[in-house]
């Protein structure tokens, strides 16, 4: 394999090459895939009705902002508002305070006709008179903010979704409010759309120019830099390339791949190159050991990442178990790509690094200080504080989901979402669907109905809700029903998934006792069913891939069970410490993070994989122990500072991502390869001294 990369490394490149160019050609129109509802479809325990996912997708909520109360002129271009949106066509239900049934008195067969226009001052003062005497749910108490609700039909297509958001937004622009606030599954899925595109180009541009800087930094060679560049592009695009062939586009969280196949490659790179001082004759016999002895650990580390990849195809949600597909297949095709790169390397002199006296003086001192530091008393407190933290973490593990978790705080969909909480009960959709039956009794339907609302839910649409006596009601109104259920549809604040199963429970136990059959829908519902059951998948996976790992190097050593303690402390450690830090502030554990502690283990099992395979090599050598330890510190502890390094620099621009998941991984990760380094050099060569 080695002679043969040797031999044909430039046939092998200009193939590579050729596959780059395919690659930009099928990626010139990318499809990128978010659609929230193609999780709910892998849910094997839930039955999901189409028509009621294609209502909740189209419910667009909107709200109006004064700073001052609102008066005549603003009253009237609000009505105006309301017909336009009546009278449109492609709009099912539009509700708002001026068709509002509990302010109005409308008739209940008919709650969304028209009413009588304000035009007057008569008319204006007559309506505030109805909203300080009766409650409404579409105009807040101090009459500065207005809700509309609004439900577009089903299957209009996504070209016309954005246009009817764009003339929504115009419309109610006009009104020249200081604040609009307009908030939609579609409007996020589109919004969404537009800026992973953006960010996926930000994200790599700005991470290939921080890898450059930082390369060059180290090896003082402009060519050595545009090499390995030019090889982490050609990987990122070919895997890409792939997902599109495939699956026919891209899934939103493959937005992190390109930063991981970075930090993998360069990684990867850096180690190739490190130089232990070894003379050879050729330079083939310089490949060849330097593939035998530093390639073949690279090669164990990609493989021991993969895994982490791989842990995601035990999740039932297709965009993740298709991003660890992806992502390994990447891994696979950037480990080739390095192979054949750095022969053609090695065949210019490319891999010389230059002016490295004054960087290595620099790490070798840092090296030496730690070898320092793990001797002295001092690295006592330290692990105590870093178990701590640890356990720390582990008391306060918790799982919870928010619709909001993907956003971060500043972005415009958060302060939709947030307004909406706040004022006018939420976003989150929950539909009570009850059973009719001989048993049922409209009185415990109404006390069901009161039980809902005090438990924070804000009732939309009620067969009952417009009725404030029970007599009012026909005992034979029932028959007059052609539907079996009656529906209650619900809104309710983004309280978190934890204690909205524990409401939904009581609310289930309340029905019982009432003698109701009830089913709760809704995408805020299976929302909450669905995202802690996959949030534990998701960390299921983990395990299995620590566990994975752990027998792979039980194989490697010969079935010798002190290497266990050697991998899984270093490598688990950290990510503990990790958590315990997080857990300081308000860190759960959620859809939106789960994923990325499998991608933090991943990367950070390379560098104590690294040091423990350099140790045993020295051993073979004959090197006593404590020599061996040394020599593994101070030649491959500069590879893993510089790798640490490359892999804080890479993850900067994470941070500044608007969604969550991708601003976490950088966070997350720049502070377990933190951890894992203090780890990895004062503490993991303890652990081998007394262990092997």
């Amino acid at each position: 394999m080695i002679k043969f990369v040797w031999k044909h490394k430039y046939r092998l490149l200009s193939l590579i090459i050729l596959c780059f160019i395919f690659s930009i050609y099928t990626l010139k129109n990318p499809k990128i895939f978010y659609d929230s509802e193609r999780i709910l479809k892998y849910a094997e325990d839930l039955e999901i009705e189409k028509k009621e996912i294609d209502d909740s997708s189209n419910l667009f909520l909107v709200g109006v902002e004064y700073y001052e109360k609102v008066q005549l002129e603003d009253l009237i271009k609000l009505q105006s508002i309301h017909y336009d949106l009546y009278e449109d066509e492609n709009i099912t239900s539009s509700q708002s305070v001026f068709n509002d049934i509990s302010l109005h008195g409308l008739n209940f067969f008919f709650p969304f006709g028209n009413n009588l226009k304000i035009e007057n001052k008569k008319d204006f003062n007559d309506f505030i008179k109805k909203i300080n005497s009766k409650e409404s749910l579409f105009i807040s108490k101090d009459q500065k903010k207005f809700f509309y609700i609004i439900i577009l039909k089903s299957g209009l297509g996504e070209d016309f979704n954005k246009k009817f958001i764009k003339n929504l937004e115009y419309k109610f622009n006009t009104l020249e409010a200081p604040s609009i606030y307009i908030t939609s599954q579609v409007k996020g899925e589109i919004y969404i759309k537009e800026k992973v595109i953006n960010e996926l180009l930000y994200i790599t541009f700005i991470s290939a120019f921080l890898c450059s800087l930082i390369l060059w930094i180290f090896s003082r060679n402009i060519k050595f830099v545009s090499i390995v560049i030019i090889s982490v592009l050609f990987s990122i695009t070919i895997s890409l390339m792939i997902s599109q062939i495939l699956f026919g586009g891209i899934e939103l969280v493959m937005i992190i791949m390109p930063a991981i196949l970075f930090i993998v490659c360069i990684s990867d790179f850096m180690h190739l190159v490190n130089d232990n001082g070894e003379t050879k004759k050729s330079k083939l016999e310089y490949f060849k050991y330097q593939v035998n002895n530093i390639g073949k650990p690279v090669a164990l580390t990609s493989i021991t990442t993969a895994i982490g990849f791989l842990s995601f195809c035990f999740s039932n949600v297709l965009p993740i178990s298709r991003l660890g597909m992806i992502t390994t297949i990447g891994i696979s095709i950037s480990l080739f790509v390095i192979l054949v790169t750095y022969s053609i390397c090695i065949e210019l002199n490319l891999h010389i690094i230059k002016g490295k006296n004054l960087q290595t003086n620099k790490i070798d001192n840092l090296i030496s200080k730690f070898i320092k530091f793990q001797n002295s008393k001092k690295s006592i407190p330290l692990i105590f504080i870093m178990s701590f933290l640890c356990l720390f973490g582990i008391n306060y593990f918790e799982i919870n989901n928010h619709i909001y978790d993907e956003f971060n705080k500043s972005s415009d969909l958060y302060k939709e979402m947030q307004f909406f909480d706040k004022n006018f009960g939420g976003y989150k959709e929950v539909f009570f669907n009850i059973e009719i039956n001989d048993n049922l009794k409209l009185d415990s339907i109404i006390k069901l109905e009161n039980e809902i609302k005090s438990m924070g839910f804000t009732l939309d649409y009620s067969l009952f809700g417009s009725f404030k006596d029970i007599k009012s009601i026909n005992e034979n109104y029932f028959q007059e029903i052609e539907e079996k259920q009656i529906s209650m549809k619900t809104r309710m604040p983004d309280i978190g998934s934890k204690e909205s199963l524990i409401i939904y429970n009581k609310i289930n136990q309340k029905a019982n006792d009432l003698n109701i059959k009830i089913q709760l829908k809704g995408n805020g519902y299976l929302f909450d069913k669905l995202s802690d059951k996959i949030t534990l998948e998701i960390l299921f996976g983990l395990m299995i891939a620590i566990l994975t790992i752990c027998l792979l190097f039980l194989i490697i050593s010969n079935f010798n069970f002190k290497y266990l303690l050697i991998i899984l402390i270093p490598n688990t450690f950290p990510i503990f410490v990790c958590i315990g830090l997080m857990s300081l502030g308000t860190f759960y554990f959620s859809l939106s993070n789960a994923f990325i502690f499998a991608i933090i283990f991943g990367l950070i099992v390379d560098d104590s994989i690294h040091i423990i395979t350099s140790y045993r090599f020295n051993i073979l050598r004959g090197v006593n122990k404590k020599e061996a330890i040394d020599k593994s510190l101070r030649v491959t502890g500069k590879a893993v500072i510089k790798t640490t390094l490359i892999i804080i620099v890479t993850l900067i621009p994470l941070l500044f991502s608007e969604f969550n998941s991708i601003s976490q991984l950088g966070l997350l990760t720049i502070v377990s390869a933190i951890i894992a380094i203090v780890f990895d050099l004062i503490y993991l060569p303890k652990l081998i001294r007394y262990f092997l």
